[in-house]
């Protein structure tokens, strides 16, 4: 047996920083990946949608998007291998099979023995009762990128942050697209004005949307179409993608989960068992590459005895469709719920200096604050709202003030100049602007 003070279990974005850090603060880390480092984000998720979008706004055929897609993914492959390599983590390419005895743990597919453990194996895509991925004609994020040549009809199931943005890159690349979603809105878990502005953009660029609507059933399902029934409406498609949620994925471990079978966790990413940390995914929602980066880094220095906290209420959601939509904090409505007196400030971006050069045709920012006029929450739609995001964050979780923003320095033209402007704006004192 070798001997080790630390083994995590999943090379994604949940448990490679954890072992990074395990190794900068000391411990000997050993980390076991079934599959392929990165996970789902590197593998199948942000690095290959977000160059299959890219690609998709620059005009290329489907077959180069696809190419360039998988081509960025083997890219940052290798480069959480060398930093691995570089950091002194020994990883081993297997099913992790954990045992415990006595006070250690026993990881007897590779040998391995240790104290500590941290559980980040992350989720799978999830079916439908009535619809489920083969990864011929029915495909989900794991599939899809398997497609040899661009549906000229598909349907999306599910208009959540990966199904808006597969839509929106999709209708770019000149397909068909029927995006359907159960929920009244589309983008669920963001402010209903920027919902709206999305459904818009999409709708400009020939998606079709259903909301309220499921599939009824599968009518025909051949090698090269399938015919299902919306809304009691026969529709053929070339191609079905489901994006309808996520399901948990957990070595046989003796920790305590919740309904959903997600690993519950305490402030400091303990879980039931004190001598086991869990990141990532398998911890539950907010299903985020960067929530899993900070995971990872808390639950090490937690096996370290550098026990630290995460702040959740600072997580920020970027959809990379075309316009882009950033969202921190509270909207208006989540802050009223919560019994908070706040207030929001809107402010349409067709005028700011970046808008202009971009030639945005729908773009807008809110700002949410409380009665001291502090920032609990920031929503944007517009070319490049991801640029927003630190700026953004840092306001919500510095408790920085409509004042603070509004005598900010961004660089000009940029769209981080948002912040500043609708901070004047809320504050009855506009420059580039002229309320109507």
């Amino acid at each position: 047996m070798e001997v080790y003070d630390l083994i995590v279990v999943g090379g994604g974005p949940g448990g490679y920083p954890a072992a990074i850090r395990a190794s900068q603060l000391g411990l000997r880390v050993a980390l076991i990946e079934k599959n392929k480092l990165g996970g789902e984000c590197t593998n199948y998720g942000c690095i290959p949608t977000k160059a299959l979008i890219k690609s998709s706004n620059e005009g290329k055929s489907f077959s180069s998007a696809i190419e360039e897609a998988i081509n960025a993914s083997n890219k940052v492959r290798e480069g959480i291998s060398y930093l691995l390599k570089n950091n002194n983590i020994d990883v081993f390419y297997s099913e992790a099979h954990i045992e415990e005895n006595n006070d250690n743990f026993i990881e007897e597919n590779n040998g391995l023995v240790s104290k500590k453990l941290i559980i980040a194996t992350g989720s799978d895509p999830s079916d439908l009762p009535n619809i489920k991925a083969d990864g011929q004609i029915i495909h989900n994020n794991r599939t899809i990128l398997s497609l040899k040549e661009l549906p000229s009809r598909i349907l999306i199931v599910g208009a959540g942050y990966v199904g808006v943005e597969y839509a929106s890159a999709l209708a770019s690349l000149g397909s068909q697209v029927t995006l359907i979603e159960v929920m009244p809105k589309i983008l669920p878990n963001i402010d209903n004005d920027i919902s709206r502005l999305a459904e818009r953009s999409l709708r400009n660029k020939g998606v079709k949307i259903l909301k309220n609507t499921t599939i009824k059933e599968i009518k025909e399902k051949r090698e090269k179409y399938i015919i299902v029934n919306i809304n009691n409406e026969d529709m053929e498609f070339d191609a079905v993608f489901i994006s309808v949620g996520r399901k948990t994925s957990i070595p046989k471990i003796k920790v305590e989960t919740d309904e959903k079978g997600f690993i519950k966790v305490d402030k400091y990413l303990r879980t039931s068992n004190p001598n086991i940390f869990s990141s990532g995914d398998i911890t539950g929602n907010p299903m985020l590459a960067h929530k899993a980066f900070a995971q990872g880094v808390i639950a090490a220095e937690g096996v370290s005895g550098n026990p630290k906290e995460i702040d959740y209420s600072i997580i920020p959601s970027v959809v990379f469709s075309k316009p882009e939509i950033f969202s921190v904090g509270y909207t208006l409505n989540q802050a009223n719920s919560l019994g908070i007196q706040a207030k929001e400030t809107k402010l349409p971006l067709g005028g700011l200096a970046r808008s202009v050069i971009e030639k945005e045709e729908i773009g807008l920012i809110k700002i949410v604050y409380d009665s001291s006029n502090r920032i609990i929450g920031v929503h944007a739609i517009s070319t490049f709202a991801s640029e927003l995001a630190l700026s953004a964050t840092l306001a919500v979780k510095l408790k920085a003030t409509l004042e603070d923003l509004s005598f900010s320095m961004p660089p000009h033209p940029t769209m981080s100049e948002a912040l500043k402007e609708v901070a004047e704006l809320a504050l009855n004192r506009p420059i580039h602007y002229v309320k109507v």
